[in-house]
């Protein structure tokens, strides 16, 4: 997809932003009335795009723009499609209920839940300080990551507006975690937050380094996305394209030297432009129907299990 252009525009009694295809005469694919909040898409194929532009904008023009309420042309955006039913001999989810509904986690729960493991080892006294004085305790390992979920999970969060649906902390059976799941019209992504303040990154063909130490990033996120695929694909009843990203907090510096990455290696603060610069693959329904699935703490308790329908 062509990268796109913003370009404020004022004139007496209007106030807009115009988002556009590249070059002095770029077609407009939508505009933001800064005075209403109101965005209208002219172009549908750049909307996720367009938005994730126009959030980006708002949040760094200094200024206070009204909630955004998103149109199509001129007549109002329509409603979401609703979730298609299964094909028939795929598997049948139980009734979801608020226990199990995987949306309403906040980013990093994962890691919140291991730092208050981690924080057992003080004694009621120091924690009780902590508290009053603002001090954080617990694994520092635990802390950094915990910091690099949020950041990355409040960029993911900015897509929403544009229809993407977004999961965080989803809890497999082994104990572990997918930091965040992101559903779009470009697919699913499971994303590895990775928090390295003034790090220098290299990737390559299989290999990713930290500060010349080498870990192994790209094979754990390459699994992580393959057995997603699997699992949506097998709940869902069609074949669900999972990429894997790796989202880099902090970092000074990204080299990529891969001939062909299987992984994205991206800058964690830019993921919420740079998912949607990728071309559709789903449809409005298949979109919700992944997302149907992926909400359902079920569907993730079953991973690693022997498949089956009813």
């Amino acid at each position: 997809m062509e990268e796109l252009t913003v370009k404020p525009w004022r004139v007496p009694g209007k106030d807009r932003l115009y988002v556009n295809r590249p070059g002095v005469r770029g077609d407009s694919v939508a505009w933001l009335d800064c005075q209403t909040g109101t965005v209208t898409i002219d172009d549908p194929g750049y909307e996720a795009a367009a938005l994730a532009l126009i959030e980006s904008w708002c949040r760094t023009c200094g200024r206070t723009i009204p909630p955004r309420v998103v149109r199509c042309g001129t007549a109002p955006r329509p409603t979401p499609v609703p979730a298609l039913r299964p094909p028939a001999g795929s598997p049948v989810l139980p009734p979801l209920t608020s226990a199990d509904d995987l949306a309403g986690n906040r980013p990093g729960a994962g890691m919140e839940g291991m730092l208050r493991e981690s924080q057992k080892q003080y004694n009621r006294v120091v924690r009780l300080a902590a508290r009053l004085t603002g001090q954080r305790l617990g694994d520092p390992s635990i802390l950094k990551g915990l910091d690099g979920e949020k950041v990355v999970g409040a960029c993911l969060e900015r897509l929403k507006p544009a229809g993407w649906r977004v999961l965080h902390g989803i809890p497999l059976p082994t104990g572990s975690d997918i930091d965040h799941v992101v559903i779009g019209p470009p697919g699913v992504f499971t994303v590895n937050s990775k928090h390295h303040p003034d790090a220098s990154v290299w990737v390559g063909d299989g290999a990713m380094k930290v500060n010349r130490s080498g870990l192994p990033y790209l094979q754990n996120s390459e699994f992580e996305a393959g057995r997603t695929a699997k699992l949506l694909s097998h709940w869902c009843g069609f074949d669900v394209p999972v990429r894997p990203v790796i989202a880099l907090v902090g970092t000074r510096k990204i080299t990529h030297a891969a001939s062909a990455p299987t992984v994205d290696v991206i800058d964690g603060e830019q993921i919420a432009v740079i998912l949607p610069s990728r071309p559709p693959v789903l449809t409005p329904g298949q979109l919700e129907q992944i997302y149907a699935v992926a909400r359902h703490r079920y569907v993730w308790s079953r991973l690693g299990r022997r498949p089956h329908t009813r």
